[in-house]
């Protein structure tokens, strides 16, 4: 191959190379719906969608992360920044999915009934906030 054509190749390929990290494959593409009570998507706009769910109490929420970034799904006003952003129903305890990478997915069962506020810690401070109600 000759050697300007051999540079823009390569050129190319450093220019797409970025674009092959924007992951738009793994759990969060793959899984089938219908096994959960509600599905959560996690954006690149950074917002859960939908904000608000409600489900029955012994159903199961899974977040998806089909953004560009590692988001958290926090329902700990001890590792929030503002613990406001963060309410749990009598009787549930605080609990946090740590680091999801984009593409990964997160479940939590809920079988306490109530209202449950959490947030992503890595946006919270950027409104990334959502809302699980539960029915006994």
């Amino acid at each position: 191959m000759p050697i300007a054509r051999r540079r823009f190749a390569t050129m190319c390929g450093l220019l797409l190379l970025p674009l092959a990290a924007c992951n738009t494959g793994g759990p969060a593409y793959e899984l089938p719906a219908g096994f959960y009570g509600a599905v959560v998507d996690m954006t690149s706009t950074l917002n859960f969608d939908p904000a608000s769910v409600t489900i029955r109490a012994g159903e199961t929420v899974l977040w998806r992360n089909r953004s560009l970034f590692a988001h958290t799904v926090t329902f700990d006003p001890d590792k929030a920044a503002d613990p406001a952003h963060v309410l749990l129903p009598d009787g549930a305890e605080p609990f946090a999915s740590g680091d999801i990478p984009a593409g990964e997915v997160y479940a939590r069962k809920f079988t306490v009934p109530g209202t449950y506020r959490y947030t992503c810690l890595t946006h919270e401070d950027l409104g990334m906030h959502g809302t699980i109600v539960v029915n006994p």
